[in-house]
């Protein structure tokens, strides 16, 4: 893997606010992880709720399930680029399957945004994603406004699809974008799955979608390091008592300097 120079890195997602780089996982780690991805696609059930049904194809737990997918967190990597756009201590917001069925889409399909906030010169958002397959026009990839994270207007249709660009790349790399970006998964119009592995990352300061802290097991976060620990919030939890909130300083459960 080659991270690009850091000043086009900065650049890229300062103007138009996407980047990619290539080769950032193997290919022998993404067949791996769509492994696991397709079994938890086959034995998914749904809920009742409308939106369990909407997120057929979004996996929100494969962090807490399976050990190999946590230790995407462990990249450091991964931890510096992020910590230029979001501050040292930067957290999970969310950690999600996305995979575009044949012939089909996904719910991210429509015309979105990921983050609601929009704050001049002050990303609170980051989006990234691991490609674990080629994204091809072919097969929906994923399609990108550019600079659209500069307006807090959200386009109709007819000017997305216009104006959109198609991102491809090789199985293998990383997409990194501000969660303000306006996007949508494409339609895939190939016989084959499209998977991939979303995160949405922000400042540590903010809450989290889910509590990672208590739903990931211990059996998979005592495989972790202490950069993938912090991402999931372990820096970040909130005392539930005063024996809690009055220890020790090295003992505390939110460290000082959060951002």
């Amino acid at each position: 893997m080659k991270i690009k120079n850091l000043n086009e890195f900065d650049y890229e997602l300062k103007t138009v606010g996407f980047t990619i780089i290539e080769n950032f996982i193997s290919a022998d780690k993404c067949n791996l992880i769509k492994k696991l991805v397709e079994y938890e696609l086959d034995n998914y059930e749904e809920c009742l709720s409308e939106r369990s049904k909407l997120d057929r194809y979004h996996l929100h737990d494969l962090v807490c399930k399976y050990t190999e997918v946590a230790k995407l967190l462990e990249d450091k990597n991964l931890d510096q680029l992020l910590a230029r756009l979001l501050g040292k201590s930067w957290i999970m917001y969310a950690f999600t399957g996305s995979s575009c069925p044949p012939h089909s889409t996904n719910y991210g399909g429509r015309i979105h945004v990921d983050s609601p906030r929009l704050i001049d010169n002050y990303p609170t958002n980051i989006g990234v994603l691991w490609a674990l397959d080629d994204f091809t026009y072919e097969n929906g990839g994923t399609r990108v406004l550019p600079a659209s994270h500069h307006s807090n207007i959200l386009p109709d249709k007819e000017y997305f699809d216009k104006h959109s660009q198609q991102v491809e790349c090789k199985k293998g790399s990383l997409i990194i974008f501000n969660a303000r970006v306006v996007h949508s998964t494409g339609f895939n119009s190939t016989d084959n799955w499209r998977h991939a592995i979303t995160m949405n990352a922000c400042r540590a300061y903010m809450k989290q979608r889910m509590d990672w802290v208590r739903f990931i097991p211990s059996s998979i976060i005592d495989e972790l390091n202490g950069t993938a620990k912090r991402i999931i919030g372990y820096d970040t939890r909130l005392p539930k008592n005063l024996e809690e909130f009055f220890l020790p300083e090295e003992q505390r459960l939110y460290k000082p300097n959060q951002g």
